[in-house]
């Protein structure tokens, strides 16, 4: 949902993690179909492992599926007065008065432990990475806050950087 004052927004699929999503649902129903076999008698690979443990192995594996489903999507978005991101249901935003620089990522994304939301600590602090495959990153250095840098993937990193510098000018 984008915001009636937003200055710049974004969004970028992570279609990755469809693959993941699929991979996750298939295991899921296999152990879904493991437990009807183990209750009709005719799947016994191992008999400690009751029908109950096979339901529950499907149920974790919807779960999880589930969850990725949250993952598919990376949306940034800059009002007059915040930089707001979320992946999914995971959400980070800081006032434009907390920025203190922003510029191009040069690194490579296992820098900040791969892809996908990251927490990392480099030798400027925590670092929070919202990185996708096949996207230029983009740095914000906070002033205060939990983590010293922020930084995503965006398509058009030097727009995105033009829109903050000309609101942090504002403050």
């Amino acid at each position: 949902m984008r915001d009636y004052d937003e200055i710049y927004g974004e969004t970028i699929r992570f279609k990755f993690m469809y693959y993941l999503i699929i991979s996750e649902g298939a295991v899921g129903i296999l152990f879904l179909v493991f437990f009807f076999l183990q209750l009709s008698g005719n799947f016994i690979p191992d008999e400690d492992a009751s029908a109950i443990f096979w339901l529950i192995m499907a149920l974790v594996m919807f779960a999880v599926t589930a969850f990725l489903t949250t993952l598919t999507k990376l949306d940034i978005s800059v009002t007059q007065y915040k930089l707001k991101a979320s992946f999914g249901l995971i959400k980070f935003e800081t006032p434009i008065t907390n920025i203190a620089d922003v510029y191009t990522d040069d690194k490579i994304g296992w820098v900040y432990g791969g892809w996908g939301v990251r927490v990392t600590k480099l030798k400027q602090g925590l670092t929070l990475a919202y990185s996708t495959i096949g996207y230029k990153r983009v740095v914000v250095e906070l002033k205060t806050g939990k983590y010293k840098l922020f930084v995503f993937s965006t398509s058009n990193p030097e727009e995105f950087i033009n829109v903050i510098k000309n609101q942090m000018k504002r403050f």
